[in-house]
């Protein structure tokens, strides 16, 4: 996760959406970076807010007054994903040599299920803990660059997105049944639901955007933190 305290943003860092390039590409346009290690970076914005509260506790420096967005991914595609970076990376958690992709389904592990055997979902990340959206935008993965660009510009920042944290195994074609499809899209269908909420979200997000460049906005910096 990023927050930009002089240009107003906080960029929440999901999981599998080349989430290591876009930081790469703001990190000088932040004051706050939340490091160490995935477990850090991967936080939902809602279990964020409170940890930042000496920030967004400030008069003026409400949450409000920052524009929140993210990337979000088909999760069919974001699974599939997480199941090649395990296959051949260097990683903590590699999967076994030659295990199939409904085998990994079927292991049901931390990568599909959170302690207590709910769901793990990406949309987790946007939402507040009733599952009502709490971002400003969510970039859909396949259009990253074109929106990406767009945020960056109406934020006065010049970002190029650049590639890094890219799986160095050849991705593959992976095959999955018809019946195994509808499974995992009953399983993710909180994040389909957020998924087709996209274009209202964005809409009300560029808006917020647009209504800060007329009054010619950012602030003060605050607090520069690596944290």
């Amino acid at each position: 996760m990023l927050i930009g305290v002089k240009k107003r943003f906080v960029f929440i860092a999901n999981s599998k959406t080349a989430s290591t390039s876009i930081e790469h590409s703001l990190v000088g346009q932040a004051e706050i970076q939340r490091g160490g290690g995935p477990q850090r970076k991967h936080i939902y914005l809602r279990d964020a807010l409170p940890e930042y509260d000496f920030l967004f506790g400030r008069s003026g420096y409400g949450i409000e007054s920052f524009f929140t967005f993210g990337v979000m991914r088909d999760p069919v595609s974001w699974i599939q994903s997480w199941y090649r970076y395990r296959c051949g990376n260097k990683v903590e958690s590699p999967l076994p040599a030659g295990m199939s992709f409904a085998a990994f389904w079927a292991l049901n592990d931390w990568n599909r299920t959170m302690q207590g055997g709910a769901p793990r979902l990406q949309s987790h990340f946007f939402t507040d803990k009733h599952g009502a959206p709490i971002v400003d935008y969510v970039i859909p993965y396949d259009q990253l660059a074109s929106h990406f660009g767009m945020i960056c510009d109406r934020l006065g920042i010049k970002a190029p997105l650049q590639s890094k944290n890219v799986s160095k195994v050849k991705k593959r074609m992976i095959d999955v049944s018809p019946e195994l499809v509808e499974e995992m899209q009953a399983f993710y269908a909180k994040d389909y639901a957020l998924l087709a909420q996209i274009p209202q979200i964005n809409a009300a997000g560029l808006a917020k955007l647009e209504a800060r460049r007329q009054k010619g906005r950012p602030g003060a910096v605050l607090v520069s933190h690596y944290v």
